[in-house]
């Protein structure tokens, strides 16, 4: 397999980049990874570019610098035009490839001639414990639309799935280059949520050949974009309205206005647990307006805010999004 690996590099701690690398460069030797392309987005910590000076002393291992803070949608982008590659994988700063991953990977592209394959992630967390979670095909599963073969989905209901909750980590997945070109990449300047952008159009062009293995850790040690003040903001829900302009994406104005509701609670709660507790009244009070008949939601949030605070299972009962405030981390 031809293949290069993308990671955007922002203040990166230097020991979780180098195990990240680490994670990648050791997948095998013949039909392992032809080159990790760094894309360092204008980091100022001397740790981390220090770290990026003497990585490029392993031959495999490609650096590139922004000019300016963009963000991961546009250092992605530089990553694949700089590949050289067939294939693009992804991996973030603080995450792990999973041992295996390319062997089963590989033995699938043989024989089934995919264009992106997908697989599970998991999630590891500061003891060092992984633990599995919730995946697309069990999401599918759920919905009653199990895939035509033992590891293909396609069609709008994937697409549904893709937009509607985090079934796939980007990490776990590897598409072709001129695939990722064909869909015009991430979009440019995004911040948050560009992965799911960039699934949900993937899943409109191209069927999903999905591993049925777990091939990616997700640290959820809150030292990631997830742990950034900035997506407690409501610019962090830029996507959605992009979603909506997208060609590829016409069909889904109906999933997108949901997905955009249910991210918008999230976000309230998660402002709430922060303590911004006027942004997030105005966030639950919007969200509100968006779907009146949910009235027993914004009762729920009213009692949280009224209480200071609740409990995961009033939370729960709220809203289903990622809970990532510093003061909730896992």
């Amino acid at each position: 397999m031809d293949l290069s690996v993308v990671c955007p590099v922002f203040n990166s701690d230097p020991a979780l980049l180098r195990a990240a690398a680490r994670s990648v460069l050791s997948a095998g030797d013949s039909r392992g990874v032809a080159a990790l392309i760094l894309v360092d987005d204008a980091s100022t910590d001397r740790s981390t570019l220090d770290t990026l000076q003497s990585m490029q002393s392993e031959p495999r291992v490609r650096v590139f610098r922004q000019a300016r803070n963009t963000g991961p949608a546009s250092a992605r982008n530089r990553g694949i035009a700089e590949a050289r590659t067939e294939w693009i994988g992804f991996l973030d700063a603080d995450d792990l490839w999973l041992p295996g991953r390319l062997e089963a990977t590989v033995a699938l592209a043989g024989t089934a001639q995919p264009n992106w394959i997908g697989g599970r992630h998991v999630s590891l967390h500061r003891d060092g414990s992984l633990h599995r979670e919730p995946g697309i095909a069990d999401a599918m599963a759920r919905a009653g639309r199990p895939s035509d073969r033992a590891d293909v989905y396609r069609g709008p209901d994937l697409t549904r799935q893709l937009i509607a909750n985090f079934w796939m980590h980007l990490g776990a997945v590897l598409v072709k280059r001129d695939v990722a070109l064909r869909i015009g990449g991430f979009a440019e300047g995004l911040r948050y949520y560009e992965d799911f952008l960039f699934l949900a159009k993937l899943s409109v062009v191209e069927p999903l050949h999905l591993l049925d293995a777990e091939v990616y850790a997700w640290r959820r040690t809150g030292t990631g974009l997830t742990a950034s003040p900035a997506r407690l903001s409501p610019d962090s829900m830029r996507m959605h309205s992009l979603a909506a302009a997208d060609p590829l994406l016409h069909g889904f104005r109906r999933e997108l206005r949901w997905a955009r509701y249910s991210a918008r609670k999230g976000l309230a709660l998660n402002n709430l647990l922060a303590g911004h507790r006027i942004r997030a009244l105005l966030l639950a009070l919007d969200t509100y307006r968006m779907d009146p008949r949910e009235l027993g939601d914004l009762a729920t949030f009213l009692r949280m805010w009224i209480g200071g605070g609740a409990g995961p299972a009033q939370r729960l009962r709220y809203s289903h999004a990622e809970i990532f405030s510093s003061q909730d981390s896992r």
